[in-house]
């Protein structure tokens, strides 16, 4: 999910437990789960790799988290409290620290945390497990976005509007607001990803 790992690479079983200080049996059993939920492709049974860039299936990946992202702020824009309005803002203005310290991985880190905790505050528990799978699809190709310039300047960030669009009770504009976000990022990646295969 935090782009580790870059598409095709090899993981091999062994040296992640060295790595993890763990025995294997726990590392094989994280790998046969990531495998089954797609995440990862088995190699043999001692290696797995994150799958190659593929722009057919980060398109699809992308548009099923704008459908259900946005449903989640939608929803969440109905139920929220503000507590939950003030914790959001408060992952925001870290992500935005992070990004003008110029600390990529931990903005990074900060924005997967608002996407999740956003949709958690939707209450709808089964499309939170959907939207982690498909962010842990995505992580991988989100690599690219370490070695990228910035597409916003803070104040015209969409998780600005989101926040306004909960704070409001605006379900719409906290929806555009995330689909744009996704949708802009997206587009990013597409371009920057070299070699895709489809």
């Amino acid at each position: 999910m935090r782009s580790r790992f870059r598409p095709g690479e090899k993981l091999k079983l062994r040296q992640l437990a060295e790595e993890l200080g763990v025995s294997l049996t726990p590392v094989r059993e994280a790998i046969a789960r990531l495998v089954s939920e797609n995440a990862l492709e088995q190699l043999d049974h001692r290696s797995a790799r994150v799958p190659l860039f593929c722009e057919a299936r980060l398109r699809e990946v992308c548009e099923l988290r704008m459908e259900l992202e946005g449903k989640a702020a939608e929803r969440a824009a109905e139920r929220v409290t503000p507590a939950d309005v003030a914790r959001l803002s408060a992952i925001h203005a870290r992500m935005t620290e992070a990004r003008l310290a110029d600390r990529r991985p931990e903005m990074m880190r900060e924005n997967e945390y608002f996407h999740l905790t956003l949709c958690a505050m939707a209450g709808m528990p089964v499309l939170l497990q959907i939207v982690e799978n498909l962010w842990l699809r995505c992580g991988p190709f989100n690599f690219a976005l370490l070695s990228m310039r910035l597409l916003h300047r803070p104040e015209e960030h969409p998780h600005n509007d989101v926040i306004r669009g909960l704070a409001s009770g605006d379900g719409a504009l906290a929806r555009l607001a995330i689909q744009r976000d996704i949708a802009v990022y997206a587009e990013a990646i597409r371009r920057r990803v070299p070699a895709a295969t489809d």
